[in-house]
């Protein structure tokens, strides 16, 4: 299967998710390996998620870890990415030994213009940007012209109000890099409601 734009899904923590996103055609799928976060995948669950998915780029996310301790987690995991869900220093992003999406948040209060000199300034040192909003629920025209000058100027994944009845007017209007989704918790083990990441897929699956 393949889809019609990148794909990141955030957040897996077990072998459902982690296999299911690796058989739909996502690119990227991302751990939670925050240090203080008591949801933070454990590194057995990891190690044996790993020797059962293949064809997909992993990615660890991290906090504020020190860059030699990520480089340490990603060569314990054979990381292919870092994702830092808070900006680092430039200094600190060149010593990561992987390429690095960087997390950027946007929300009512964001100046267009400081935004755009901060990722101008970032881009050189970073595989990606990923967008969240902690005050947009979906993408409107409050956001979407804001959204399409970052997509045109930088490697832009759009990381929140994505839902299966926008997201092709996202992918027309917006022209993001790709797309970020998150991963949930199984229901129990072996059993998990993937509707809502399905049918987003089915919107964007290749014909």
């Amino acid at each position: 299967m393949g889809l019609r734009t990148s794909v990141i899904v955030n957040g897996i923590n077990n072998l459902s998710d982690a296999r299911y996103c690796a058989g739909m055609g996502v690119d990227v799928i991302g751990f939670n390996l925050k240090l203080d976060d008591p949801g933070r995948v454990q590194a057995q669950t990891l190690k044996e998620i790993m020797g059962w998915v293949s064809g997909v780029q992993t990615a660890g996310e991290f906090l504020r870890a020190r860059p030699d301790l990520i480089n340490e987690m990603a060569d314990e995991f054979n990381l292919d990415l870092i994702q830092l869900d808070v900006p680092y220093l430039i200094d600190e992003i060149e010593e990561i030994s992987r390429p690095v999406i960087q997390k950027v948040f946007i929300n009512k209060d964001t100046v267009q213009s400081e935004l755009l000199e901060m990722m101008e300034l970032y881009s050189p040192f970073v595989h990606s940007f990923i967008i969240f909003s902690d005050d947009f629920e979906t993408i409107d025209e409050t956001n979407s012209r804001f959204l399409a000058d970052l997509s045109e100027k930088f490697n832009v994944y759009i990381g929140f109000g994505v839902d299966k009845g926008n997201i092709n007017e996202v992918l027309k209007t917006i022209k993001p890099m790709g797309i970020g989704l998150t991963g949930g918790h199984e229901i129990k083990p072996g059993l998990k409601d993937f509707d809502e990441l399905a049918d987003i897929f089915e919107e964007i699956e290749e014909s």
